[in-house]
């Protein structure tokens, strides 16, 4: 009997070194495929760790999703080595729950307009390609801008990707640049200095100095819609005006992969990330928004990711906004 229990104890730990060993392996390609370093060899331990509690979560997700109890998959991306709390505090919308601005327009469906079954902007030249906001928190300058890039794509059949740094460094009253911001608050910037491209004020990942120039501007805009409380009202907007930000809790898309998200345990009131919902659709039955992330192309269905629709899901419906050009 005691021989037995030898073996199995040995058989035990076989099996934990050999899963250790294929974890390593795995964290190894992580690191190489996302260019993660770290400071010393303590805090690479400890991101390993870290890493292999994420990675026994993505299993287990994975399995019950196998099961038909998930709706979407998990993945090792690059937000793998970093714990709930950390990503958490990395998202930098800044969301004060207000009712829309007095300036701004309310939505309201064109007389005669026929708002599509599905619709993909993207299919329309609408949408620019996947950009990259790194550990900068401007994913609301994203959202802006890519709700302009769509509105001026529609207007003048131009697809310009436009600037977020000029946003970051210029828009500061009513924005901390990489440290968060705010979504509507943006376009009396736009209506008064216009945007610049890409191409003439890069992105650069980090808070500068105001570098505006005026005999560069793309576009302005001549007024913005706000709205909430209504994913009705988001779809009619999508399908017929173009490309929407919006903000969201998002929390639990950390280690999202593929298919359409779903989790009850969203805050549909603490609303951190903003993004552009690009289109909305409908698989095997279940209806979806389709969204554009700033997290680059390694995340998520090549950029995208895609919300289960007509629930509020992660409060998806509590601040939309689009221009008007």
């Amino acid at each position: 009997m005691k021989g037995v229990v030898l073996v199995s104890f040995f058989v035990v730990a076989v099996s934990a070194h050999s899963l250790l060993e294929q974890d390593g392996i795995k964290f190894q390609s992580f690191k190489l495929e996302h260019g993660k370093t770290y400071q010393n060899p303590a805090e690479e331990t400890a991101r390993f760790a870290i890493f292999r509690d994420n990675l026994r979560s993505i299993e287990r997700h994975n399995a019950r999703y196998e099961q038909g109890l998930e709706t979407y998959t998990q993945g090792i991306n690059k937000f793998a080595d970093m714990t709930h709390a950390e990503f958490k505090a990395m998202l930098k919308l800044q969301y004060r729950g207000k009712p829309a601005m007095k300036s701004t327009k309310n939505f309201e469906l064109p007389k005669e307009a026929t708002v599509p079954d599905s619709i993909d902007w993207r299919e329309k030249n609408a949408v620019t390609e996947i950009k990259n906001q790194g550990f900068c928190g401007a994913c609301w300058a994203f959202a802006v801008t890519g709700t302009t890039e769509g509105a001026y794509a529609i207007k003048t059949g131009n697809l310009t990707s436009l600037s977020e740094q000029q946003l970051i460094d210029c828009a500061l009253e009513m924005n901390i640049g990489c440290q968060g911001g705010q979504l509507e608050e943006n376009f009396p910037y736009i209506e008064e200095y216009g945007l610049e491209s890409e191409a003439d004020y890069p992105f650069e990942g980090t808070d500068g100095t105001c570098r505006y120039d005026s005999t560069k501007v793309v576009t302005y805009v001549s007024s913005y819609v706000a709205f909430n409380g209504s994913e009705d009202k988001l779809k009619e907007a999508v399908g017929t005006a173009g490309p929407v930000a919006v903000g969201i809790d998002a929390d639990y898309i950390q280690l999202y992969e593929s298919g359409i998200f779903s989790d009850s345990d969203c805050n549909p009131k603490a609303l951190d990330h903003a993004v552009l919902v690009v289109g909305y659709g409908t698989e095997n039955g279940t209806d979806y928004w389709l969204i554009k992330n700033s997290w680059g192309a390694s995340w998520g269905e090549s950029g995208y990711f895609r919300f289960l629709r007509g629930v509020n899901q992660c409060g998806i419906q509590a601040d939309n906004t689009y221009p008007i050009i």
